[in-house]
């Protein structure tokens, strides 16, 4: 691969090679050993890096609540394990069963069992776990956090919480005398977003609250503290009335009522906050979408998300899209900017597309999809919104998924884009950098020092020192259930892929060392159509669905 001049001026030392360059010093974040896997999220130009891990070890299930009756939880185990879990002797194998069977339970709504989480928000620079809206220390809901600027205020989000209650049905004339059982309750707001600094929570208001909390979901806070994200604006008259007919308290309690319709309920609209220098956060401005509301549709057909904005408040994410015959179109990328709602593409020209992130000098970077060799894939787009002119990168080869994550001030962009092996035709992820000035595109892997014993495999941010944040692939001892290593028969540890975060900073006068290595990969197409590889990463909460 050739580098090219401004990539060397960017970064210094740099020189044109194919072999492993030493350019950016890898620093392995600080391990959680509560969780199996990290991800990173966002890096401030102090260095500070928030992100979330996933799979909770020995997750403390309470046996004494467990029902033994119950065939779907008597069908995992084995007799004998049924009677040491009854002694409380969970084995790391039963406890896999127990979390498997505490998961189905939430997700088919049953309110009986026991709450299970396996997401935690970390600080990645200190390991700690940030602690948002949860106060119980059996976990109950999920946590994220995703952004964090120069002032430390980072951006976080929960789902509920929920608490054991008890609840006795009305009675009625085949039931006169109900038994009063004990349920998980939900409190109101099934998702909350939250400003958070050291110790201090702040949420952020959400503009319709009715009938069950209403949401917001924001993902980004910029140096001025403008903050980019979607909730709830509204509601249907008859899905008002059809919730206040139903949620009664009559057989399940008001609030679980609400959770369930809640998914569904609420209109969803991009909103823009803005916190004082005071940490009061003020009522949001309200984005609508890319054109008319067809007549006869319901306004729940449409929705708008803002996913960055910058220090003028330009926010830019995606929106419903209609076009001139009035047809409801997928998602497309926007821009929502003093009130005003403007696309960035033309959406006749892609299936769907999202703009991700957007710097000072109103740069926007996003991707849109559409399908190569009869295969969806990503585009990344460069949107100047000055000129507003787009173009589009052909990343590693012209039908390359590359799906950009953050642009810094020096035009410099960052995220993951495929690759074909060597003699392979099974495309794999790598975190890349792209520098907008001269178009040079490099795989990151190749900018580390020699005998590095891990893949990137995405970048997620990218600070004003040009340090990055990123997604890397460890093989690592296995660890079960309770945390405890595995061995095999002959007692060898067992390795295992996790996902951990690593922080890159670039070497001053750093140099390319020459590793001696066979290229693994290639930028070209090699032939044929393959499927996309897809890392297992936590996902931006998707709000047309329930979470548990």
């Amino acid at each position: 691969m050739r580098l090219s001049p401004v990539v060397l001026a960017l970064l210094p030392g740099l020189a044109a090679s194919s072999a492993y360059a030493a350019v950016y010093q890898v620093q392995e974040l600080p391990e959680v050993s509560t969780v199996q896997s990290q991800f990173a999220a966002a890096i401030n130009d102090n260095g500070d890096a928030v992100g979330n891990g996933s799979f909770i070890y020995n997750f403390p299930v309470d046996v004494s609540r467990l029902d033994f009756e119950d065939a779907s939880l008597t069908a995992l185990l084995t007799a004998e394990e049924i009677e040491q879990v009854k002694l409380g002797n969970v084995t790391a194998a039963a406890l896999t069963k127990l979390l498997g069977y505490l998961r189905t339970a939430n997700n088919n709504g049953n309110y009986t069992i026991q709450r299970y989480s396996d997401v935690l928000a970390l600080n990645l620079t200190t390991g700690a776990q940030v602690k948002i809206r949860e106060q119980a220390a059996v976990p109950t809901n999920r946590e994220y956090i995703y952004d964090i600027n120069n002032s430390s205020n980072a951006i976080a989000l929960a789902t509920t919480p929920f608490t054991l209650q008890s609840f006795t049905p009305a009675a009625t004339e085949t039931t006169p005398s109900p038994e009063t059982v004990e349920l998980w309750v939900p409190d109101l707001g099934y998702i909350k977003s939250y400003v958070v600094n050291g110790n201090s929570v702040t949420a952020l208001p959400i503009p319709y609250e009715e009938l069950g909390g209403g949401f917001s979901n924001a993902v980004k806070i910029s140096e001025s503290n403008y903050i980019a994200g979607s909730g709830s604006v509204g509601m249907d008259e008859t899905t008002k009335e059809a919730i206040e007919t139903a949620c009664k308290g009559e057989t399940a309690p008001v609030n679980i009522c609400y959770y369930s319709a809640a998914p569904t309920a609420y209109y969803e609209r991009a909103l823009v906050w803005k916190m004082n220098e005071s940490g009061q956060i003020s009522a949001p401005v309200e984005y609508g979408f890319l054109g008319p509301v067809i007549e006869g549709s319901s306004l729940s057909g449409y929705i708008s998300r803002a996913l960055s904005v910058n220090d003028d408040g330009i926010a830019v994410g995606f929106s419903t899209y209609t076009d001139a015959e009035r047809r409801v179109s997928p998602t497309h990328a926007t821009v929502f900017d003093e009130g005003e709602v403007s696309p960035i593409i033309n959406p006749l020209d892609w299936d769907f597309s999202s703009a991700n992130d957007i710097n000072n000098q109103n740069i926007i970077v996003g991707s849109a999809n559409k399908r190569f060799n009869g295969i969806a894939r990503n585009r990344m787009f460069i949107f100047d919104y000055n000129t507003k002119t787009v173009t589009y990168p052909n990343g590693f080869f012209s039908s390359s998924g590359t799906l950009p994550s953050a642009i810094n001030e020096n035009n410099l962009v960052v995220g993951a884009a495929e690759i074909v092996p060597e003699d392979g035709t099974t495309r794999r992820q790598v975190a890349f950098l792209y520098n907008i000035q001269d178009q040079s595109f490099v795989d990151l892997n190749t900018l580390l020092p020699c005998g590095t014993k891990f893949n990137l495999v995405e970048a997620k941010d990218i600070n004003n020192n040009n340090e990055i944040i990123a997604n890397a692939i460890f093989s690592v001892e296995q660890r079960d259930s309770k945390g405890e290593l595995v061995k095999d028969s002959a007692g060898n540890p067992v390795m295992e892929n996790v996902t951990r975060p690593v922080k890159l900073t670039p070497v001053p006068n750093g140099t390319i060392e020459d590793c001696n290595v066979a290229e693994e990969v290639t930028y070209e197409r090699q032939g044929g159509s393959s499927a996309w590889f897809s890392l297992l990463l936590l996902p931006l909460l998707m709000l047309r669905r329930r979470l548990k």
